[in-house]
């Protein structure tokens, strides 16, 4: 009789310890990546009457505002975009941050939107001296001129890239492959 309880306590360990073994080694299993889901943090979270004041300060852009941030947006200059719309809506960074990043260029914008850095220049694949002047009005195009003549890289960069867009490398390659105006 005792080894028939001690063979039955011996089982029932047995099956314990496989119960517990299977228990942490189904925990330990890799599981299928849940879909990753928009949810704001708590620190997000707003009750209704903070919503309509942060829509309220939304709708305190100015068309000339909205313009601008389009202009910023469509050259690339996203922390520029993210300051001036914190100063004209008076909101979080974060939140800031948030809307520059789904901002999407305004259709309805003054004219100034059309006018932005992103010109035909920076869209096209490589940007090139004769690419570039055609874009830039003739007056920018003769003090390029003007100043790679008088061996002033530096500030022809700056002004090509002012007027295009482009990104400094972009703008550095243009101004060293311009063509030097002839001397007469």
């Amino acid at each position: 009789m005792d080894i028939i309880i001690a063979v039955g306590a011996v089982i029932a360990a047995v099956v314990v310890g496989v119960v517990i073994i299977g228990a942490a080694l189904r925990s330990m299993r890799p599981q299928a990546p849940e879909p990753h889901v928009f949810t704001p943090s708590p620190t997000m979270a707003r009750s209704v009457a903070s919503t309509s004041t942060s829509t309220a300060s939304a709708s305190q852009l100015t068309p000339a505002a909205i313009a601008e941030i389009d202009r910023l947006v469509a050259a690339g200059h996203k922390i520029n975009a993210i300051k001036l719309y914190r100063q004209h809506t008076g909101v979080r960074l974060q939140e800031a941050k948030d809307r520059i990043d789904h901002w999407s260029v305004s259709t309805t914008a003054p004219h100034l939107a059309a006018v932005s850095n992103a010109s035909a220049v920076h869209s096209s694949i490589t940007a090139t001296p004769s690419s570039v002047r055609g874009a830039l009005p003739a007056s920018v195009s003769s003090e390029v001129d003007r100043l790679v003549s008088a061996d002033q890289k530096i500030q022809a960069i700056k002004l090509v890239r002012e007027h295009t867009g482009l990104g400094l490398k972009e703008s550095k390659d243009v101004v060293e492959a311009w063509p030097r105006p002839r001397q007469l």
